[in-house]
């Protein structure tokens, strides 16, 4: 009876080694491509602010030359989009959006395959290079998301990790890495990417937060995006001026968002034309974004980093009509399909705005800007916590903590009267996917008899068209 007893204990002690062993070696898998989303997030941000260096240096010693490259990369980028590298434009949170809403398989891969991945890995910095105003922390988003997404293929993960958790953590991740904002990271995962979704598997996903900032740590060291900033702002005496930011930069943000959201809308007039024309269109986008840089200047080009980072620690002067032009070359860039983030671009907006509005008031110029930048990115993300978190991060000043939490509170509820949604969520039921193309091509190699295969679609009310076109991926 002893005997049966012992057998029974090893039996399960060897069953429970054997589970634990492959728990280790399954979880071992996903951390360690969280150290991955680290390293590409620090390769992709080298590779992207390299593009953008060489193109504002092209830009003074080429200048005309300069001047041509939108107008032949943005159609060119859209072609390598909507041929080879399906699934990869606009700026990438809304793709990952998207799979996160109906997580199917051949959904995931068109949006977050292997194509998208090296798409929006090589021509993002290819269309940054040729002027576009376009940020690479969108990107960095769907990158990261498509990392993870892709650790679903070894044996196992399934068991322990469902495919919302990956991705949310691979994004989540991927913003913690090119911030270097940790708990930014970790608020953009529950309030943007897992908004209305059971967040599962928390544990993993701190984790991967954790590695993939630990990698972006040791690779560039313990620094702040913007540097450190010790702006401080009378909360007491400035709470008129500080309400009145908050209501501006909401509309702001609500009106740029819905400006984005009608030029890829099939009802308006320029979205009709996009999407008849999408190449001419994005040639033209090019056109109208080099004539801007023609008439203000350089600053035109880029994400605004540069410009906004001198102003907040050097006390540079920024161009009253800076955040105006910067707004518009965004949706210019965003417009034109070709892979982008709008994410860096928001907060040189408002950095814009805000230094705008401290000419207009006569206040200090470093605290109002640091305001503005969480009221329009609140406005267009409708992510308030996010947003405060992400920006104090970006600072490391907390002095300015309540301050930004009730202008990115207003700010918020100012641009829903505007702008319904966030824009990222917006514009992820925008997505049109179609397999046609796939399909055919699939049936084309198997035998020539046989008729093109008729196109399906695994997302809900998505659009069965033979190719994507430029509205589709858009951020």
């Amino acid at each position: 009876m002893r005997h049966n007893i012992g057998s029974k204990w090893i039996q399960q002690g060897a069953r429970l080694s054997r589970f634990l062993a492959d728990r280790g070696m399954i979880v071992s898998v996903v951390y360690l491509f969280s150290l991955l989303v680290g390293l590409l997030a620090v390769g992709f941000a080298w590779l992207s602010d390299s593009a953008g260096e060489w193109n504002k240096e092209f830009f003074r010693e080429h200048m005309w030359i300069a001047l041509m490259l939108p107008p032949i990369a943005f159609p060119a980028a859209l072609w390598l989009v909507n041929t080879v590298f399906w699934g990869s434009g606009g700026s990438g949170i809304p793709q990952a959006i998207k799979v996160i809403k109906h997580p199917k398989p051949r959904l995931m891969d068109r949006l977050l395959g292997p194509r998208a991945f090296f798409g929006k890995l090589l021509v993002t910095p290819f269309v940054i290079a040729a002027g576009a105003a376009a940020g690479r922390e969108g990107p960095t988003v769907q990158l990261g998301a498509a990392l993870m997404a892709y650790t679903h293929r070894f044996p196992g993960i399934a068991k322990l990790f469902d495919t919302r958790s990956l991705i949310i953590a691979g994004g989540a991740a991927g913003v913690a890495a090119a911030f270097n904002t940790p708990l930014g990271g970790l608020m953009f995962a529950f309030e943007e990417l897992g908004r209305r979704k059971t967040m599962r598997h928390t544990s993993a996903l701190l984790m991967a937060i954790v590695l993939a900032g630990l990698v972006a740590l040791v690779l560039q060291g313990n620094y702040s995006y913007f540097g450190y900033s010790n702006a401080t702002i009378d909360w007491g005496e400035e709470w008129l001026i500080i309400t009145v930011l908050a209501i501006l930069t909401g509309i702001v943000g609500g009106l740029y968002g819905r400006s984005m959201l009608i030029i890829v809308s099939g009802r308006s007039v320029f979205g009709a034309y996009r999407s008849k024309y999408p190449y001419r269109f994005a040639a033209l986008c090019g056109v109208v974004l080099s004539l801007m840089a023609l008439i203000f200047g350089p600053e035109v080009f880029g994400a605004g980093y540069e410009e906004t980072k001198a102003a907040l620690q050097e006390s540079e002067e920024l161009s009253p009509l800076f955040w105006l032009t910067k707004m518009a070359a965004t949706v210019v860039s965003f417009a034109s399909g070709a892979p982008g983030g709008v994410f860096s671009p928001t907060l040189s907006i408002g950095a814009g705005f805000g230094h705008f509005f401290a000419g207009l008031t006569d206040r200090d110029t470093a605290p109002l800007m640091l305001l503005a930048m969480v009221g329009v990115l609140s406005a267009v993300t409708h992510c308030p916590i996010t947003a405060f978190v992400i920006v104090l991060e970006m600072v490391d000043n907390h002095d300015l903590v309540m301050p930004l939490i009730f202008v990115s509170a207003i700010a918020t509820q100012v641009s829903k009267r505007i702008l319904p949604a966030s824009i990222y969520h917006l514009l992820a039921n925008q997505i049109k996917v179609s397999f046609a193309q796939a399909e055919q091509a699939q049936t084309t190699q198997a035998t020539a008899a046989t008729p093109p295969a008729k196109a399906s679609s695994d997302a809900p009310n998505d659009s069965t068209q033979g190719k994507i076109q430029a509205p589709s991926d858009q951020k």
